[in-house]
């Protein structure tokens, strides 16, 4: 079982990454009187915050939140490191852009963390919030993990555990209820930070035995709606795929369009043959009510020079190479981002 571990006489927070939380984070451990000081990879720069209308940058400046722009953490030598971080510090991270080497991690005197908004050992990988509206899943989660040179794989050394609302349909509305579950959990971490309140972690080999991992997604590749899936799962499949992204995909004469916005609807008529799937039964009142097997989803959310060209008695269809294609695709990542 891993020691106990305490904070007492941390003084500075060191936040590396980006994304909302961490913003806000920042704001937490300030209110509750650390040292707050930003690391920023290049790729974190100019990111665009999604609830508030600035740049991770433009929100530390307002806030007097010192930043440092480095291209390569591992890069620093010792000498280096002890100019840039303050004693006495701990290091919180928030999808950043590096796997830390050794020397990194021991740089800082409290350690360094990662701050996870996923509920592991489920839905590690990525793309997660799209995957648990395809499974269904409203499991939240929040994990306070240690760092170490191995992906995430360090002990757990606090969780918070949630469900996200049944209201939440989209991955962005996912996104916002992690992030303000996830503000709740940093403000108790730092309360335990500032009271030496002892931590007791959990070893990640006992949580590594329940793991789920699912790939990394990409929309413009993979987001093809088969037409002889079941009603509910098209449903899930539209909503996984929806805000922030553009939307699942399907073809009607040859051309690609995309549905961001879909829900079943009940007609004064049974459920079709799986031959009817696809076919738009209804146009009206900026409406397109499609047949699907199991039943009839209506779509209310298509770009207006697509609503005009669809006709009833069209039918929705995605070729099986497309959707071929799109299933044995796989994300593959460099450091600057996607490579097809």
């Amino acid at each position: 079982m891993s020691a106990n571990i305490h904070f007492n006489g941390i003084q500075s927070i060191v936040l590396i990454g980006g994304g909302d939380l961490m913003a806000e984070s920042a704001l937490i451990f300030q209110q509750k009187g650390f040292e707050v000081f930003a690391v920023i990879a290049p790729r974190h720069c100019n990111e665009q915050l999604v609830k508030q209308p600035k740049t991770l940058v433009d929100s530390f400046s307002e806030n007097g939140i010192k930043c440092e722009l480095i291209a390569d953490i591992n890069q620093l030598n010792s000498s280096q490191l002890s100019g840039l971080i303050p004693e006495d510090s701990a290091a919180l991270c928030f999808g950043p852009a590096w796997i830390f080497e050794q020397h990194i991690i021991k740089a800082f005197r409290f350690g360094m963390f990662n701050i996870n908004p996923i509920p592991i050992p489920h839905y590690l990988g990525g793309a997660h919030y799209t995957w648990q509206i395809l499974n269904q899943n409203r499991e939240g989660g929040c994990v306070f993990q240690a760092i170490t040179t191995e992906v995430d794989q360090g002990d757990i050394v606090a969780e918070h555990k949630f469900y996200i609302s049944e209201s939440a349909t989209t991955p962005d509305d996912y996104f916002i209820e992690n992030i303000e579950q996830g503000l709740i959990f940093i403000a108790l971490i730092a309360d335990r930070f500032t009271s030496g309140t002892e931590f007791t972690p959990k070893p990640y080999q006992t949580v590594n035995q329940d793991r789920v991992y699912l790939p990394r997604l990409r929309t413009d590749k993979q987001a093809y709606i088969n037409w002889q899936w079941h009603r509910d799962d098209i449903i899930s499949f539209c909503r996984a795929f929806s805000s922030p992204y553009a939307g699942a995909a399907t073809f009607v004469n040859q051309q690609e369009l995309r549905i961001k916005s879909i829900k079943a609807i009940d007609l004064a008529h049974p459920p079709m043959h799986p031959f009817a799937a696809g076919v738009i039964v209804r146009k009206l009142n900026n409406e397109v009510v499609v047949s699907a097997v199991g039943g009839f989803v209506s779509i209310t959310e298509l770009e207006q020079t697509t609503y005009q060209q669809l006709r009833e008695g069209m039918r929705l269809f995605t070729p099986a190479s497309i959707l071929d294609q799109a299933m044995q695709y796989q994300v593959q990542l460099t450091a600057d981002g996607f490579k097809d």
